[in-house]
């Protein structure tokens, strides 16, 4: 039956493919099919934007337009071949009459613009795609335009006005609400922003056809400001609204569309022009971008492409006047491609054209134009920079090159060899130029000297010369930010200050022994003496201009002179000048040997509570060796490693291990500061309460929180200040000018304003007992200091001078900040050591030969304490040897009170035994 009705077995294949084509091609069409109406009016314009959707990884050979339905036939409209050309194919007849009004721009190639409608142009409109090695029908959108013979605008206010257009063709008539009338050729604006002139206005056709619209003046404050209609570089800007953007097609000869903001002050901003691009440029960039993309294999002609190009652009940026923000954009793109291409084929270009096309591109003529790239794009002077770069290392790769000069009025070159091993290399050369020697044109210019390596053979060099760059490179975003004065001087926003040097090798010579020597000429001679000068090379990896490796010998109101150890691109930059106290040599001898001092006592402190640790074992002196401990690690790791700027990432990683290890610091004098008012303090006034916190060790939460939460710290600091200015210039520690410092001393001053807070608390528990409380003034005040001096190195109060020491201009506090750290080990080691009776017994314990010592010593004290009592004092007592002797039992509940409050008192001052107050609060409980 099947070869019945299709024959053999190859037609009935054949027959099969052609009704499946058949089948998907009709399927396809009718639901690709988007159909659109379009109402405008006559004499107006209208944008036909299709909106077709593509067939994924086909390209689209043709758009093919026509005005009458049917996809087989030829056009009879327009038709657009990316492939062929980038001009819009359209075929004039008496039917159609589109000639000038019709406008089409490749980079839209699916939307038409036609102006000035008339009402022959009411047609149905479709746009058929066909694609690349794509069998089938193509794909169709319709948009059915309705054209009216006679139309208003809705109103728009404008400021007070009421602002519309009537349209009517030609030999139409506009009637004001005062009878006048007007005639209309095509269209007219009509603009009310008075009582007298409001009412309802008729726009009449030639026919007789009327519409009528009421106008009158607007009593909005809001709308009261606007731009209004200005012409400018051939485009006429109409009436804006404050806030609006307007757009327009680009002038005659280039293609793409304007822009012009209204601002809030009712002002018009300058056109932008980024997007309107000669059609040349459009043309030159495509050819090479079908040459990259390996679409043309013939040598010859990819030199030609490449040699006329750079001649069009040469002819197109020698313009006077300058060119614009459009063009110098695709400029640098088309420089750009044919770097790419004259790397990847190899072939030779004309450099001096390639040179002329950059001299003229750097004219300050552009200096507009350059901002408004550098702001709307990524195409700032850096971009030219780099290409140039990779132009360079292109042409190094040829050993046999031939000694090239180029010296334009913005922009000098040498490409030459040289013997850096025997005679270094100067540019400009001082006999290549025929300017006087005291002449401005040679105070710029950049020696190499010869250099201490093995190298011996010539190696190939080109040396550039910037002249007009400064007037368009940017400023330095590193002075935002900053804060007081330097944030004032800040508004003097740094800029570059002298013509740009740049020398690129054959071979990478490292680190330059001796260094480049390069001397500035400064573009502005009368700068503040608010600003210094800074010798910078362009970090192309940041973007950024950058210190690193270069420093400044010499600088005057004139010239400056840098010493580079590397080759790139360099200037100088002008910087608000912040004024940066030399430290003195004398505190910073003190710092050093105070820290040295600290770490050695806090060093002995743990040595001995480590040997001593089964006689003393305590949850309070376990947080007492933890703050010992990070106290050690973050003196040490501060004082070897935080001039270690060289290395970027390691001095992040410095600056944030620092921070850490300070924080646990601080976080272990918390943690101690509120074990001893758990203890302490809320025993004597709680304790029921101070029973259950010491009913277990609590010391594995308080090293928990102690070595964890700096951790959340430090990463949040980090991560908010990642890419930005997180540690100091000079120092691997946090910056002030950037805030990453702020959020360590606002932990600091918190903490301390705690710790001050328990150590006051404490200080009433000593002064509350009843033996303290009936001693002299004279024991009062000794009692006091001692407790202070334990307490206060430990809870690490004494920071607060650090605090205060931020201002440069806080020296006494400078001072006090250095004493008091640096005596912070030796108080430790006395207060926690020396003067802690349960550190003594255990040393005593561990050696008994010191024990001897340690007896002695305290029986000596108490003797001298004993033989310090004054005449008074005796005679005062000499009555109540006269008094009946009390009953045994009553002396033995006094002595015993005694004994309870002078051990508390003992206790509280050593902050070693917090037992001792709840003792005097059970014998008060028993007494009462």
């Amino acid at each position: 039956m099947v070869f019945i009705v299709f024959g053999d077995r190859q037609n009935m294949f054949k027959t099969i493919l052609c009704l499946n084509f058949w089948f998907l091609s009709s399927f396809a069409y009718v639901f690709a099919d988007n159909r659109e109406k379009v109402i405008r009016c006559i004499a107006g314009n209208v944008t036909m934007q299709f909106k077709p959707e593509l067939v994924d990884g086909k390209g689209v050979k043709t758009y093919v337009w026509n005005k009458v339905r049917g996809v087989n036939k030829d056009p009879s409209f327009a038709k657009f071949e990316p492939s062929v050309s980038s001009q819009l194919e359209i075929y004039y007849n008496d039917e159609h009459q589109v000639q000038n009004r019709l406008i089409h721009y490749p980079t839209e190639p699916a939307t038409l613009y036609l102006t000035n409608l008339r009402k022959s142009d009411q047609q149905q409109y479709t746009l058929a795609l066909s694609y690349v090695d794509y069998i089938g029908t193509p794909t169709e959108y319709i948009i059915d335009l309705e054209v009216q013979d006679v139309c208003f605008e809705k109103p728009k206010e404008v400021g007070k006005c009421a602002v519309t257009t009537c349209y009517t063709g030609n030999n139409g008539v506009l009637k004001t609400p005062d009878g006048a009338k007007q005639t209309v050729m095509g269209y007219k604006q009509v603009k009310v922003c008075d009582e007298a002139t409001s009412g309802n206005y008729s726009c009449c056709n030639a026919a007789g056809t009327c519409l009528v619209q009421p106008l009158q003046e607007s009593t909005d404050p809001k709308e009261l400001m606007s731009c209004k209609d200005e012409q400018i570089d051939g485009i006429l800007w109409n009436t804006a609204m404050v806030g609006k953007t307007l757009k327009e097609p680009c002038p005659r000869y280039q293609k793409g569309v304007a822009t012009r903001f209204c601002d809030e002050h009712g002002e018009w901003e300058p056109p932008n022009f980024i997007n309107c691009t000669n059609e040349a440029l459009v043309n030159a960039s495509s050819l090479l971008e079908s040459i990259i993309g390996n679409e043309t294999q013939d040598q010859i002609r990819i030199q030609e492409t490449v040699n006329y190009t750079l001649q069009l652009m040469k002819n197109l940026t020698s313009s006077t006047n300058g060119i614009g923000a459009g063009d110098l954009s695709s400029s640098l793109g088309v420089l750009e491609k044919i770097v790419t291409v004259t790397n990847a084929t190899g072939l030779p270009i004309e450099k001096e054209v390639f040179y002329a096309v950059i001299d003229n591109i750097l004219s300050p003529n552009n200096s507009n134009s350059w901002t408004t790239v550098s702001k709307e794009t990524e195409k700032d002077p850096s971009f030219l920079l780099k290409n140039m770069d990779r132009f360079s290392k292109i042409t190094l790769q040829n050993d046999n090159i031939t000694t090239t000069k180029f010296n334009g009025s913005n922009f000098e070159l040498v490409i030459n060899r040289a013997n850096i091993d025997e005679t270094g290399i100067r540019f400009p050369d001082e006999q290549s130029n025929s300017v006087s020697l005291n002449s401005e044109e040679l105070s710029t210019f950049l020696k190499l000297p010869k250099q201490a390596s093995n190298a011996t053979k010539a190696i190939n060099y080109v040396a550039v010369l910037y002249r007009t760059i400064s007037d368009i490179l940017g400023s330095d975003s590193n002075s935002k930010g900053l804060k007081g004065k330097q944030g004032e001087k800040s508004k003097q926003r740094s800029f570059v200050n002298s013509p740009i040097l740049s020398i690129t090798t054959q071979e990478d010579l490292g680190v330059l022994n001796p260094p480049l020597n390069l001397k500035f000429g400064h573009t502005v001679k009368n700068t503040s003496t608010e600003m210094r000068a800074v010798c910078v090379s362009w970090d192309f990896n940041i973007n950024k201009w950058s210190e690193e490796g270069c420093i400044v010998k010499q600088t005057n109101r004139r010239r400056t002179v840098c010493h580079c150890n590397h080759l790139t691109n360099f200037a100088i930059l002008m910087r608000p000048y912040t004024q940066v106290s030399e430290e003195s040599p004398f505190l910073k001898t003190m710092s050093l040997v105070g820290v040295a001092l600290s770490i050695a006592f806090t060093f002995l402190t743990s040595l001995i509570y480590v040997l001593t640790w089964r006689f003393i074992r305590s949850d309070k002196n376990v947080m007492m060796l933890n703050i010992c401990g990070s106290l050690i690690l973050s003196y040490t790791i501060f004082i070897s490693s935080v001039e270690q700027t060289s290395n970027e990432v390691a001095c992040v990683a410095i600056t944030a291990i620092i921070h850490y290890l300070f924080l646990v610091t601080f976080f272990s004098m918390l943690g101690l500061g509120v074990y001893y008012f758990m203890s302490i303090t809320v025993t004597y006034y709680a304790l029921y309460v101070a029973n259950n916190f010491k009913s277990k060790s609590r010391v594995r939460w308080f090293l928990g929180g102690i070595w964890g939460v700096p951790v959340i710290i430090t990463g949040t600091n980090l991560g908010a200040f990642w890419g930005k200015v997180y540690h100091l210039k000079s120092y691997c520690w946090l910056s002030i000018e950037s805030g990453s410092l702020y959020l360590f001393i606002i932990l600091v001053c918190l903490i301390s304003l705690i710790n001050i807070l328990i150590i006051v608390s404490l200080l009433r528990v000593l002064f509350a007992s009843s033996i303290v409380a009936r001693s002299s003034l004279q024991r009062k005040a000794s009692s006091g200091l001692r407790s202070l001096g334990t307490l206060l190195p430990v809870l690490g109060v004494t920071w607060l001078f650090g605090i205060l020491a931020v201002n440069e201009n806080a020296v006494v506090f400078q001072y006090l900040f250095v004493i008091a750290n640096s005596f912070q080990g030796f108080f430790i080691f006395l207060s926690q050591v020396l003067l802690d009776k349960k550190v003594r017994q255990g040393i005593g314990n561990r050696y008994p030969s010191l024990s001897t010592i340690f007896s002695l010593a305290e029986q000596r004290t108490k003797e001298t304490s004993l033989g310090t009592r004054s005449p008074s004092t005796s005679k005062s007592n000499e009555p109540l040897m006269k008094r009946k002797k009390k009953s045994l039992p009553k002396r033995f509940r006094q002595t015993k009170e005694k004994k309870s409050e002078l051990s508390m008192s003992e206790k509280t001052m050593c902050t070693n035994c917090p037992q001792s107050v709840s003792h005097e609060k059970r014998n008060e409980t028993n007494s009462d």
